[in-house]
């Protein structure tokens, strides 16, 4: 999803992480009921341990676009169609395993695998508009001095983090589910990229250090606002300062790691093949409810191996079925080439 001559193994395993994590939030926060005061009273360790899981991983949304912005998209219209073929693949798969499991196709299917609801593919459709926008915020980073762009940051933070999280006046910012959050994690991962400010030069520790430590806090501090006073659920947006910083120095970590292997790189082509496949609005529903019964019927060992076999599972089952897809689409472009 960006365009890059060596692909750097690091950050390509980082990409894979930033997946995995998306696969975490969405077993712990969408398919299992959210912690509630009543349920941290019956069962304070299973919902801490939930909330765990959800502080640690909300990052990998942010760390995904911000990969993007770290080496810059370059606007490309063999790409745009090549992401848009492996959207429509990957729907109609899920479409058809839906009949398969069910024997019937839903109302409004067409429009489903058009990501034309509401509901279908709420990533890729904002992802979509930043990489439309891209050539735009390239631009303005070319031009721009490092004051410049460092005064837009704080401004475009600050503007977000008062109408979209402290007081979420506009829906359009509430919780980061937009594209002005994107083009700010955009922004920021250029602007550390290109200048290397000094929060960048920290070791490797710290930086490990410094995302462990956040997502410790806001575990502690949201199981007990939660608790005391049924809130705290702004801190687990993906717009929230903490999951911000704690992405940051995430990324900052993978980008002092420095090797290369093949296997990685073969692997993260085909990373959102992951989410295409466990968060479609037909086959993501079976993901939800199997993790859903499993939680409720299960002891906790057995719940976090079912999970885990799951997750593996639909991981490494999607890429492989991504290759799949690489191989129709070179066909498509070989037979599009001879006439």
């Amino acid at each position: 999803m960006t365009a890059q001559k060596t692909r750097d193994s690091n950050m390509e395993m980082l990409r894979l992480v930033a997946m995995l994590l998306v696969m975490m939030v969405h077993a712990s926060y969408r398919a299992l009921p959210k912690p509630t005061p009543d349920s941290i009273a019956d069962d304070p360790l299973s919902a801490f341990l939930q909330i765990a899981v959800e502080s640690f991983a909300v990052v990998g949304v942010n760390v995904f676009v911000m990969l993007s912005g770290w080496y810059g998209i370059r606007l490309r219209w063999s790409r745009l169609l090549e992401l848009l073929f492996q959207v429509v693949f990957f729907a109609l798969l899920c479409l058809g395993g839906y009949y398969v499991l069910t024997g019937t196709v839903p109302k409004g299917a067409a429009l489903s695998v058009l990501m034309l609801n509401e509901g279908d593919y709420w990533f890729v459709k904002t992802y979509l508009a930043l990489y439309l926008l891209s050539p735009v915020l390239n631009a303005f980073v070319q031009t721009a001095t490092q004051r410049q762009m460092a005064v837009t940051l704080l401004s475009l933070f600050a503007f977000q983090w008062v109408f979209g999280w402290v007081f979420e006046a506009t829906s359009w910012l509430r919780a980061g589910y937009s594209l002005p959050s994107f083009v700010c994690l955009y922004l920021l991962a250029r602007y550390m990229s290109v200048y290397r400010p000094p929060f960048t030069q920290l070791s490797r520790r710290a930086d490990l250090a410094i995302y462990a430590s956040l997502c410790t806090l806001v575990t502690v501090a949201f199981f007990l606002l939660k608790w005391k006073a049924d809130r705290g659920g702004v801190l687990l947006f993906y717009n929230s300062p903490t999951t911000i910083v704690a992405a940051t120095f995430l990324l900052l970590f993978f980008s002092k790691l420095s090797f290369r292997n093949h296997v990685v790189n073969w692997l993260a082509v085909s990373a959102l093949a992951i989410y295409l496949t466990h968060s479609n609005s037909y086959m993501g529903l079976y993901y939800d409810l199997a993790i859903c019964e499993w939680h409720a019927t299960l002891s906790r060992p057995e719940f976090l191996l079912r999970c885990g076999m799951l997750i593996a599972a639909v991981f490494f089952g999607s890429i492989l079925i991504d290759k799949v897809r690489l191989a129709l689409w070179k066909c498509l472009l070989s037979l599009i080439s001879q006439h």
